[in-house]
């Protein structure tokens, strides 16, 4: 008996202290405020708007260094952070500013390409690491480099032919 007693006092007080009320309603009309200008800065973002994505150096001869720029603009409503820059291959080598870019504001990523051994036609990307939506942007350099010495135009016109199909590769020898 004092079993049951002990449970019905038990339940009786948890539905006393159980509230029914609508725990929205508890909500501060200056913190639900505040929660919405805290979302709505985290869904803004820096935005990368480059005069070209793409720098096609042309022809030049192997061993050459090449350097160039990609001009950039922060578009976004927020300072733009450039963590890391990296490239497709260590014959490339990329300078970043390591500052923050305020929105409106422009800067450079300064991009030295070392052509020697690496004839004929070349394509490298950058990819720069950033706190954009996307978290990376990508850009290009492309350039044909004539090879230096015989050998290298062999291998070259040999891989040519392969290309453009006017030989079998089972039919080349390269070395």
């Amino acid at each position: 008996m004092k079993k049951i007693m002990l449970l019905f006092s038990l339940t009786a007080f948890l539905m006393m202290a159980c509230n029914n009320d609508n725990p929205a309603s508890k909500i501060k009309d200056e913190n639900l405020k505040k929660a919405q200008q805290k979302r709505e800065e985290m869904n803004k973002f820096p935005k990368m708007a480059f005069e070209t994505k793409e720098i096609d150096f042309g022809t030049h001869n192997e061993g050459d260094i090449l350097d160039t720029v990609f001009k950039f603009t922060n578009t976004g409503e927020v300072p733009l952070v450039i963590t890391n820059v990296k490239t497709s291959c260590g014959c490339t080598t990329p300078y970043w500013p390591k500052k923050p870019i305020q929105p409106g504001e422009s800067d450079v990523i300064k991009v030295r390409f070392n052509t020697n051994h690496k004839p004929g036609k070349q394509t490298k990307t950058i990819t720069i690491h950033a706190n954009t939506k996307n978290l990376t942007e990508v850009v290009k350099i492309k350039s044909y480099n004539i090879p230096k010495d015989k050998k290298g135009k062999e291998k070259l016109d040999k891989i040519n032919k392969i290309l453009n199909n006017k030989i079998d590769p089972k039919q080349l020898k390269l070395k």
